[in-house]
């Protein structure tokens, strides 16, 4: 568990991970009202800010954009021998934003989200 909260906690390098991001950088600890950048592929720098901490379990995020908010919350959990790694986004988007995110960022944020998970994993076994 602690290797995947290592790779999590280092927004600094998402890049190796998440392949939809273009730069990601925290100037501060990731700890709850801190906020970092965040840099998707082709786009602009968005400002994200941490809501929750659980050192070592889990975290959520917050992303004010010009079509509504982005919620994201990441936890892990041991089931038996097993990681349980879960990843929830919560989108409240303004009404005349809805198709504009549902052809435009919904369909990039879904797609991203189990590679994403494959390269944390593969980054854990190469450690």
């Amino acid at each position: 568990m602690q290797d995947v909260w290592a790779i999590w906690v280092d927004v600094n390098h998402w890049m190796q991970w998440d392949k939809g991001i273009a730069h990601a950088e925290i100037r501060e600890n990731f700890q709850v009202g801190n906020a970092f950048s965040l840099t998707p592929q082709g786009g602009e720098p968005i400002q994200v800010h941490l809501k929750t901490v659980t050192q070592g379990e889990e975290f959520s995020d917050e992303a004010v954009l010009p079509f509504g908010v982005i919620r994201n919350v990441h936890c892990m959990q041991m089931l038996g021998k097993k990681l349980q790694l879960t990843h929830e986004v919560h989108a409240e988007i303004k009404e005349e934003a809805a198709g504009f995110f549902g052809k435009e960022i919904w369909p990039h944020m879904q797609s991203g989200l189990p590679e994403s998970v494959n390269n944390i994993i593969a980054l854990v076994q190469a450690q």
